[in-house]
């Protein structure tokens, strides 16, 4: 399977996971999207609006990658806070919760990808 770029519309999200401000997201698996047989729930690119934050959630059933593609932010994995920048990867367990919070001046832009 191949998701070019330019064919995945960009999607407005505001408050993710109750957080503060929106963010434009992209899909190439969206969370709503049923690939029989795949553990793949979700897979796409988020750019928070300076500000902006993931509020924090727990993932009891699934796990979570976020790869920081631009910009800076503050990730925060079950109540511990990491400054986080362009190429490091966060890797959400299991059973853990965290949230992310856009800190600098421009867009906080990141990988996120959902398995079972």
């Amino acid at each position: 399977m191949i998701r070019k770029f330019h064919d995945m519309t960009p999607v407005r999200r505001e408050n993710l996971q109750g957080g503060d401000g929106g963010s434009w997201n992209r899909y190439a698996i969206a969370p709503h999207d049923d690939l029989d047989g795949s553990h793949f729930r979700m897979i796409g690119t988020i750019r928070l609006d300076p500000g902006a934050s993931v509020g924090e959630h727990e993932h009891l059933t699934n796990e979570e990658l976020y790869v920081i593609m631009e910009g800076e932010g503050l990730y925060t994995e079950d109540g511990v806070e990491h400054k986080v920048s362009p190429g490091d990867m966060l890797v959400l367990q299991r059973g853990h919760s965290h949230s992310i919070r856009n800190v600098g001046k421009g867009h906080l832009t990141f990988l996120a990808v959902i398995v079972d």
